[in-house]
């Protein structure tokens, strides 16, 4: 058998606030997270070789530092 990831620590539910889902939209349109997530903007734009779970772990840390800290994996999902 294969070895088994020992689990994580899990993180409190999110309460989506209006404030915190604004933080998410400010993040999702960054240009670095925009590429990786929907796309270039324009066709001169330089793509990214971060990969959608870097970016995803990356905003989960800019939105939810306290939760980042207990687990970033977790936050990313």
């Amino acid at each position: 058998m294969g070895k088994r990831k020992a689990p994580s620590a899990a993180i409190p539910d999110v309460q989506w606030s209006d404030d915190l889902i604004w933080q998410l939209i400010n993040q999702i349109e960054r240009n670095e997270n925009w590429v990786v997530l929907l796309g270039k903007r324009q066709k001169s734009d330089k793509t990214s070789s971060d990969s959608k779970v870097a970016v995803y772990q990356r905003i989960g840390a800019a939105i939810l530092p306290t939760y980042h800290a207990i687990n970033a994996v977790a936050t990313g999902d």
